[in-house]
């Protein structure tokens, strides 16, 4: 089952509960660790930042746009004069400038809705972040309590070498004084062997676990590392609460954070069938422009440079009449003389052709080769699956919740067991020892009845274990927090 919340909640619980000792980690460090260092947990971090980048974009597509640009070249041959607008033969040197600025007032509510799926997907990604972090909490605290079982495990069998060497140590002496056959200590030395081969091979176990939650966490593999082990001490009455099935479910829909991603995005496929509608409908803007150039062509009439003085003179006389009187008239020509117009200065074209536009535009779509229609029909088909989403995850929940029940009870029921057993093989491990300082059982029987104890001792830990685990499964999804106590 995917506890996915468990853990991540559970390890800010039990910092209290462990003795800080050095550089020793508690499960609440190697979870923070892990989520400011794991690469799983940056990359989606990233995502999120993404998201929210993409949101601030969607909220400044409701500003105004502008933009400059300025052009420099030259015009050979056969070219328009830009002052004159006449053909000339010649060769002009050109530059112009021009600032555009617009601004959407309406286009079918694609600004608005593009806005709000932003909104929506950031939210989504923030829940994606959570449920990510979960995961990584509870890869985490599994690594984490698998190491704390090991250690529990080396400590029942340490225990049980340190019996076991004391008791070969009372045979080896009652054989020197007679007592009893120097057969009866092989037993006792196999039983030392197999306690020590146990105590490695648990050894062993501790180093692969403690590198494996090493790699998790991003930490330099031969760095020193040692974990607490917490007091785990929950009274009998903790342990067998029994809970409703339908209680649990209610709590957990509320907080499952999986199931509120898929909502999320169900509200976010809505917005895009509306942005889809939006290329339907009409767009108006306004716009407005300033531009200006420059032309090596262009010529200061007003301001000629007279090089030679013309000859004023008049041409042949003409009679015409004016109000019936014959009047004589000769029109006057200059002759001779060389004018120069000059080029315009640079900034005094930029002045006289500085020119602006505004307007407003209007955009409808009349035919589209039905792209409009078929992006409607996509977004409503991905409505549908975001909808089936949302029932796949309450349905996972739900069946999630059956299962965690379902464990709780059968770890409550191999916890009674695990106790019954233990509770027997240690009467029958005590009478055996009894039998066997009596001289009554041989080391044979010692030895099976020292092995039933520790098997029975091992399992009730180990079962102990994982009723608390599910324990606080059950706790988390009635939003009731989460103590190892």
């Amino acid at each position: 089952m995917r506890q996915v919340y468990f853990l991540l909640l559970l390890f800010s619980a039990t910092g209290s509960l462990f003795a800080q000792s050095g550089d020793a980690w508690t499960l609440e460090r190697a979870v923070e660790h892990a989520l400011t260092n794991n690469i799983q947990v940056k990359q989606l971090n990233n995502i999120a930042e993404v998201a929210r980048i993409n949101r601030e974009q969607a909220k400044n597509a409701r500003l105004p746009t502008a933009s400059g640009s300025t052009n420099i070249g030259a015009q050979l041959g056969r070219t328009i004069d830009p002052t004159t607008n006449a053909f000339n033969q010649q060769t002009i040197g050109f530059q112009g400038y021009q600032i555009q600025a617009g601004v959407t007032l309406y286009n079918g509510g694609l600004i608005k809705n593009n806005l709000r799926q932003a909104e929506l997907n950031l939210a989504a990604a923030e829940l994606d972040q959570k449920v990510t972090n979960n995961n990584i909490g509870l890869q985490v605290a599994n690594s984490y309590l698998t190491i704390v079982l090991l250690k529990e495990q080396i400590t029942n069998t340490q225990a049980q070498l340190a019996l076991t060497t004391d008791q070969l140590s009372n045979t080896d002496a009652l054989i020197k004084a007679g007592a009893l056959p120097a057969a009866q200590r092989f037993d006792l030395v196999a039983q030392q062997a197999a306690n020590q081969r146990a105590l490695v091979d648990l050894e062993n176990q501790i180093n692969l676990a403690e590198l494996g939650l090493k790699i998790l966490l991003e930490l330099d593999l031969d760095a020193d590392f040692q974990v607490i082990t917490p007091e785990l001490n929950p009274s009998e009455t903790e342990l067998f609460a029994t809970y409703d099935a339908d209680e649990v479910y209610t709590s957990a829909r509320g907080i499952q954070p999986v199931v509120a991603a898929a909502e999320v995005r169900r509200d976010a496929a809505e917005m895009g069938i509306e942005i889809a509608k939006a290329g339907m409908r009409p767009t108006v803007s306004l716009f407005g422009s300033l531009s200006t150039n420059f032309s090596t062509a262009a010529k200061d009439f007003a301001n000629p440079d007279i090089i030679e003085e013309p000859t004023v003179g008049f041409g042949a006389p003409s009679i015409v009449q004016v109000n019936g009187v014959e009047v004589t008239i000769a029109q006057q020509e200059l002759t001779g003389g060389v004018v120069d117009f000059p080029t315009l200065g640079y900034f005094n074209q930029l002045n006289r052709n500085f020119g602006q536009s505004v307007g407003m535009a209007l955009n409808v779509p009349i035919y589209s080769q039905g792209r409009n229609k078929l992006n409607v029909q996509r977004a409503k088909v991905q409505r549908a699956n975001a909808v089936l989403d949302i029932e796949q995850a309450d349905n996972q929940l739900r069946n999630d919740i059956q299962l965690a029940l379902a464990n709780l009870r059968g770890a409550q029921e191999t916890y009674r067991a695990a106790q019954a057993s233990e509770e027997a093989s240690k009467m029958a491990y005590d009478n055996a020892q009894r039998s066997f300082k009596a001289g009554a059982a041989n080391s044979l029987e010692l030895v099976t009845a020292t092995n039933r104890f520790e098997q029975a001792q091992t399992e009730l830990t180990r079962s102990k274990y994982q009723l608390i685990f599910n324990r606080q499964v059950i706790r988390f999804y009635l939003g009731q927090g989460f103590s190892l106590n």
